[in-house]
């Protein structure tokens, strides 16, 4: 049975403030759960807790067994998935870019759901690294984690002031634009590189502009149509910077 401190504590992880006093947050779910078991990377599962009865074969870490009532009481799920994990935050150094690898960097990326799925975006591309603006969402904001849908696992999330990076970049830099740039179809694209991202209703900061020596946009079809999300955006140009790259091969359904 759970304390009333430890219901206190796991709640307060809903905070970002508890979130950095403690250096700790929360991810549910089973199969994000099963994935950070078995991940090499530097989560590090600090409590588990797993309703009783939890379908299926038990994970492969040591876990509190809880009632649903008691389940429900530390998620903040509005349907708890049943598996509920504490984990610690990693200090991860901030890696620079390396020659021949694509990169994604969020200029005040500041939804969770969008923040989300551009990692998840990320992870199915193949981006080695993101570099995240420090007024960005939080990576490890609930609704954020819940969006990349394990990728948070795969790729790493570097927060860092993004004009020195791009000003000392030996790569080349590329930006998404509304208004001014060229039409991603008839651009030559490079297979490496950072590809900057802004903010979801003032785009990329006139600073980082600056640093930005091809601008890249979406055309559109339709007259009136309202401006692509983020997120949108970047799946297609994430999309047309692999056009070249030959994919993996289909996996068989089992």
């Amino acid at each position: 049975m759970l304390s009333k401190a430890q219901i206190q504590h796991i709640k307060s992880l809903e905070h970002k403030k508890f979130r950095q006093e403690f250096g700790e947050f929360i991810v549910e779910g089973r199969k994000i759960i099963t994935e950070l078991i078995n991940a090499p990377g530097p989560f590090r599962i600090k409590n588990l807790y797993l309703e009783e009865g939890f379908p299926g074969p038990a994970v492969d870490h040591p876990a509190e067994y809880i009632s649903a009532k008691e389940m429900e009481r530390i998620s903040s799920q509005s349907t708890p998935s049943g598996a509920l994990a504490v984990v610690e935050i990693p200090k991860v150094p901030v890696t620079m870019p390396q020659q021949g690898k694509l990169y994604l960097a969020l200029d005040g990326v500041r939804d969770p759901g969008n923040f989300g799925t551009i990692l998840r975006l990320a992870d199915w591309f193949d981006i080695a690294a993101v570099y995240a603006s420090p007024d960005c969402v939080e990576l490890y904001n609930p609704k954020t984690i819940q969006s990349t849908m394990g990728a948070i696992l795969r790729v790493p999330v570097h927060y860092t002031p993004l004009a020195p990076l791009l000003q000392g970049c030996s790569l080349p830099v590329t930006g998404s634009v509304l208004l001014g740039g060229t039409d991603i179809n008839n651009t030559p694209l490079p297979c490496e590189g950072i590809i900057v991202f802004g903010n979801e209703s003032q785009g990329i900061s006139r600073e980082l502009l600056e640093h930005i020596p091809v601008r890249l946009y979406i055309p559109s079809y339709r007259r009136g149509s309202e401006s692509l999300n983020v997120a949108t955006a970047a799946a297609i140009i994430c999309a047309a910077f692999r056009r070249n790259r030959p994919p993996l091969p289909m996996q068989p359904d089992i």
